[in-house]
């Protein structure tokens, strides 16, 4: 009898280990899923909020970029001559005349000059040998800003008029004959520039 109740009694501990390992691995399982699932909710929760904030800058940036823009063409301070009032001040040289243009190694130029009006497309410099001149002739254009100032004026506004312009060198023989012939200014040394586009400044 007592062999038969040690024989039990070791089955009996056997079975309620052997539960106990499976317990403990089924625990250990659910506790590894859970855990890899809350990290899986956390990281695709992360990358969400990543590419909302990524889109939300975009977003901000554009419309930074299109409220810049808009003001810059809008603003109506120092910007009010159009062409022809542009072509009237520096006919009187009324103004400050920079031109901008590009060195061969790819640096900017600017330096001050005094235009005069060809006609009511063109203008033209009368330069010496320079830099500006040997950009121009090769890059075949060039920046002009162009600013009359007024201190005594009282408004802010009133202090600067003027315009930026994009010029293009006029190479048409035809043109420059015409211009020459009818304008005793311009020579065949003139450096002639036909203005493409009056923008506004800034």
């Amino acid at each position: 009898m007592k062999k038969l109740a040690i024989a039990l009694l070791t089955l009996t501990l056997v079975f309620n280990l052997c539960a106990c390992g499976q317990s403990s691995s089924s625990a250990a399982s659910a506790s590894s899923a859970a855990s890899t699932s809350a990290a899986s909710s956390e990281a695709a929760s992360e990358a969400t909020s990543e590419a909302a904030s990524s889109a939300a800058s975009a977003s901000e940036t554009a419309v930074s970029a299109d409220a810049a823009a808009t003001a810059s063409a809008t603003t109506g301070l120092y910007t009010n001559l159009d062409q022809a009032a542009l072509l009237e001040a520096i006919g009187q040289f009324k103004g400050l005349c920079n031109v901008s243009t590009v060195n061969a190694d790819g640096t900017p130029n600017i330096a001050i000059f005094v235009p005069g009006v060809a006609d009511d497309s063109h203008i033209f410099f009368n330069w010496a040998d320079n830099a500006t001149k040997a950009n121009v002739l090769r890059e075949k254009t060039a920046i002009m800003s162009y600013d009359i100032a007024d201190p005594t004026a009282e408004e802010k506004a009133g202090r600067h008029s003027g315009a930026v312009v994009k010029l293009e060198l006029e190479e048409d023989a035809d043109v420059l004959a015409q211009l020459q012939e009818s304008n005793e200014s311009v020579s065949e040394a003139s450096v002639v520039l036909k203005i493409v586009e009056v923008l506004p400044v800034g």
